[in-house]
Formats: structure tokens, C-alpha cells, sequence
């Protein structure tokens, strides 16, 4: 019974790699390289699977960006700003855009967007995509399996304490609600003045 409970979440992570990074991206891949450093499976499968899944996802949106991309901007003016930023720094990197843009951090999706907008051609844009993904996946997959002990030693501790631990949550979810609350109420005072 126990072998093929093991088994089951042995064969499931790996699904649950490929899917999570797919659909959200940074935190599953952490998960996923946590759960291979504590012998739920290997790691080097549990990357494939995360590189898999983030390239399949940056095809899917290279895809919509590429046949969708001149409507999608037309329906979110509020795009094109970074868009243009984003082209700027294409037209003078192309290259380094395409092997890096998994790194930059915020500005994926745009450079992605920007990369289809410029027809960029689907073989080329396969190899400098495994490129960027593997650069990616190694990097973050690297820097997770290095520091997952501790990871897991803070989880431990969370949970060992777990009424501090929310405490603490408390308290900084109730600081940043304050620091965020004066911004949002000048501007719907300003609003209210408006009309």
C-alpha cells in the first residue's frame, strides 16, 4: 500500500510540475525542486517537466500575441505604453531579449507580446525560447534546491508556531493595508471632488 501511495505522488508531482509552472510559473517550480530535495522524486525529471511547462507556456502566449496581438492592444490601450518600452528594448537587443526575457522579471508576458507583434519567426523563436526557459529553470530550480533546507526549516518553525506566525501575518498584512489606505483614499477624495 505504501509503495503505491509513493508512486501515485511520485507520478502526480511531476504533473503537478508541469501544470503549476504552466499555468502560475515561480512558486511551483520551488515547490516542485523542494519536494525532489526531500526524495519525493527526482530532481532532474521535476525540472524537465517545469522547463516543459514554462515553455509551453510562452509558446501559448507567443501564439495569441502573434495572430491576437494588434487586438488585444486595441482592446487594452492601457498596454501600449508598455509595449513601447518593451519594443525599444527589442529593437536594439533582439537576441538577448529573446534568450534572456525569462529573467526580466515582470516584463515577461510584454516581451512576449512584443516578440509576437514582431512576427518573429516560429523556429527561431523555439530555440532562443528553450534557451531562456533552460536558463531559467536552472537558475531558479538551482537556487531552490540549494536553499530548500532552509525553506523547510522556516516551514517547521511556522508551524511549530503557528499563533506567532499569524500574528506576524497580521501584522504586516494590517501595515501594508494602512500604507496603501492614503494613497486609494486621496485619490477616490479627489474622485468624489471630480464629480
Amino acid at each position: 500500500m505504501e509503495n503505491w501511495f509513493e508512486s501515485f505522488l511520485e507520478s502526480c508531482g511531476y504533473f503537478a510540475t508541469f501544470f503549476g509552472v504552466m499555468m502560475e510559473g515561480e512558486v511551483s517550480l520551488v515547490t516542485s525542486v523542494v519536494g525532489a530535495q526531500s526524495g519525493y522524486y527526482n530532481f532532474w525529471i521535476a525540472m524537465f517537466f517545469a522547463w516543459l511547462g514554462a515553455w509551453v507556456a510562452d509558446w501559448f502566449k507567443f501564439l495569441v500575441a502573434r495572430t491576437k496581438g494588434q487586438q488585444l492592444l486595441a482592446k487594452r490601450p492601457s498596454l501600449n505604453k508598455k509595449v513601447d518600452k518593451a519594443s525599444t528594448w527589442y529593437n536594439k537587443y533582439p537576441e538577448l531579449i529573446l534568450i534572456f526575457y525569462k529573467l526580466f522579471f515582470g516584463f515577461t508576458t510584454i516581451l512576449l507580446v512584443v516578440t509576437g507583434l514582431k512576427k518573429v519567426s516560429y523556429i527561431k523563436f523555439a530555440i532562443l525560447s528553450a534557451i531562456s526557459v533552460a536558463i531559467w529553470t536552472a537558475l531558479l530550480g538551482g537556487i531552490a534546491y540549494h536553499c530548500s533546507d532552509l525553506l523547510l526549516e522556516n516551514l517547521k518553525w511556522a508551524s511549530d508556531n503557528i499563533l506567532l506566525f499569524m500574528a506576524f501575518l497580521i501584522i504586516v498584512i494590517v501595515l501594508l493595508w494602512l500604507v496603501a489606505k492614503k494613497p486609494f483614499q486621496k485619490e477616490c477624495l479627489d474622485t468624489i471632488k471630480d464629480v
